[in-house]
């Protein structure tokens, strides 16, 4: 953050427990709109810089955006973006820090929440509404783990399943290279034997061909870890920046609606072609899903609970439900 090196610098760090570090971001529309006017919306406003107490704070958050995404459309996407951001920059240090187990053994990221509705560190907002980076720590927190360092010099991938399990277990791992428009290039699975309290390599993909043929900007790669009796682990590695990946204007999401009970409902996601970190809020309205900021792979589905601040109909959610993804934030309304 104060030397501004890349995200990928924490890959370089051997420290045995990280008990503070962090990056910035801001809270979500519905947050900032309770402190500004509407001619306050700019970050760069009085009212935004005083609603950020890091003297370095906006300026940091543009540069690095600037290094990742291209360039938001309007105020609520550089809100949303620096949402990602910073979720990424985390990502980046904790799943590094998990696959050096067992010399690394602990990490707590600075900070959870806010005393007060601000630009900061923290992962929850003074309201209580979670960052995106609340909801991936589920998922690079999650007592099993599947990850990736890649390796763009030599077209491989080094995939590492990490446990905190206390015992033995069996997994598969599964793994999917498609292109930026979900067209399928190669697919494989391996079984796994996953040691208990421990982290290991567990497999090396070669997509050196693929790379020459695509190119840096055409290639996802999509791992799952499923496990009996353990949410699935997935993972998205890219060997380009987000901003340089050439996704699809119109990813073709739909989201099935289903009542579980009077308070909640399962929203299962599916698209057509990749969206990258797509995610749900409700118009006018609060509501906690359980899951967030979410890839979605053509072929696969993502199901995610919601359950609104107030009761609702299942029609009323519907007309209320919002999705968006990585590029909605760029493009124009």
């Amino acid at each position: 953050w104060h030397g501004k090196e890349p995200f990928e610098w924490y890959r370089g760090c051997e420290h045995r427990f990280n008990s503070e570090f962090g990056f910035q971001s801001f809270p979500e529309p519905k947050t900032v709109y309770g402190y500004t006017a509407p001619q306050d919306r700019n970050v760069t406003s009085w009212v935004m810089e005083h609603h950020q107490r890091s003297g370095i704070g906006n300026a940091t958050i543009m540069h690095y955006m600037l290094d990742w995404f291209r360039l938001p459309e309007g105020f609520d996407n550089t809100l949303w973006t620096s949402q990602i951001l910073q979720g990424m920059a985390i990502k980046y240090a904790c799943e590094h820090w998990r696959r050096s187990m067992p010399r690394g053994m602990g990490t707590l990221y600075w900070q959870l929440n806010d005393t007060w509705p601000v630009a900061s560190w923290s992962s929850i907002d003074y309201h209580g509404r979670w960052k995106a980076l609340h909801y991936m720590a589920r998922h690079f927190f999650a007592p099993l783990l599947v990850s990736a360092h890649e390796h763009p010099e030599t077209g491989t991938v080094d995939v590492h399943v990490t446990s905190d399990l206390l015992s033995e277990t069996k997994g598969q791992l599964s793994w999917t290279v498609t292109d930026v428009a979900g067209n399928s290039l190669d697919t494989g699975t391996q079984a796994l034997q996953i040691p208990a309290n421990a982290s290991q390599q567990v497999q090396t993909l070669d997509v050196s061909n693929l790379l020459s043929n695509h190119g840096e900007r055409d290639l996802l790669v999509w791992l799952e870890l499923s496990c009996p009796g353990q949410e699935t682990s997935r993972n998205l590695v890219t060997f380009a920046r987000p901003k340089h990946l050439e996704l699809s204007m119109d990813p073709g999401i739909n989201i099935d609606v289903e009542p579980v009970d009077n308070a909640t409902y399962s929203l299962t996601l599916t698209a057509k072609r990749p969206a990258l970190w797509c995610w749900l809020e409700l118009d006018g309205m609060d509501a906690r899903f359980s899951d967030n900021f979410v890839h979605l792979r053509p072929g696969a589905s993502v199901s995610i609970t919601a359950k609104p601040e107030n009761a609702l109909t299942a029609e009323e959610l519907r007309n209320r439900l919002i999705c968006r993804s990585l590029v909605d934030t760029y493009r124009e309304a």
